[in-house]
């Protein structure tokens, strides 16, 4: 007979491990034992044993300082790429794209749970980046935006809240509002064939556009472009997008 509390422990301490380890990817850099504990609410003998084990699967390891920092069996996770039809498929038609519009990059996301993924980023001779996933408050993000206003509202706030929790909320320009509501209020007004635009929102001087993608996953995906907001007017900028998203959902039928 299976020992039910035994395998609700080891869940329990598989998402815990899973959880330390994503919490020292995103912190970039090294945190204790102690810090580490804190932030879980937990006992230090608790966090150790997982740690422990972390350490013998070679996926975190300890810095000259004692500190605990992500080792190099992280990167045996690599592999796994190619069996993401959105980082492949669309490859070679997102670079085709930037080629066509100098001095802008192109990136294809996706929202998973509360934080964006850039799959695939790159601008006109630039070599594409695969997989950007550092984190990124969603507040000032033009694809997240564009994908949360198409959530329930409840939803998109629970969502925004998460990231302002997690990444703070920086008012990177005067354009940016200050609270969570705000913000959805905000990019809705923005919102128009179906293509958020924000201008001067994360920096001034810059202009961002996204386009949700028709995708067979069950996540939602948007496409965007972002520039010198003194390169492009809107209108182009959306026919842009409307344009590139019959390309993307092309390269992925």
């Amino acid at each position: 007979m299976t020992d039910t509390r035994a395998s609700a422990g080891g869940v329990q301490s598989l998402a815990r491990g899973l959880q330390i380890l994503r919490t020292l990817i995103d912190e970039g850099a090294p945190l204790t034992g102690t810090e580490i504990a804190r932030r879980f609410g937990l006992h230090q003998s608790s966090i150790s044993r997982v740690l422990a084990t972390l350490i013998d699967l070679g996926y975190v390891r300890k810095d000259g300082n004692g500190k605990f920092v992500p080792d190099y069996g992280i990167l045996t996770f690599a592999p796994a790429i190619p069996q993401f039809p959105l980082v492949i498929k669309p490859r070679a038609t997102i670079e085709q794209i930037a080629d066509e519009h100098p001095g802008f990059t192109v990136h294809l996301c996706l929202l998973w749970r509360t934080e964006m993924i850039y799959l695939l980023r790159t601008a006109m001779n630039n070599q594409t980046i695969t997989f950007w996933g550092s984190p990124f408050p969603l507040h000032v993000s033009c694809p997240a935006l564009r994908l949360l206003l198409d959530l329930p509202k409840a939803q998109a706030t629970e969502i925004l809240n998460a990231s302002k929790g997690r990444l703070g909320w920086t008012l990177t320009t005067p354009n940016v509002p200050a609270t969570v509501p705000a913000t959805l209020t905000a990019a809705r007004k923005l919102l128009e064939h179906d293509v958020l635009i924000l201008d001067e929102w994360y920096e001034l001087g810059g202009v961002g556009g996204a386009i949700p993608l028709h995708t067979d996953e069950n996540m939602p995906v948007a496409l965007a472009i972002t520039g010198p907001t003194d390169k492009v007017d809107h209108a182009t900028l959306r026919l842009w997008l409307h344009d590139a998203r019959r390309r993307v959902e092309a390269a992925l039928a």
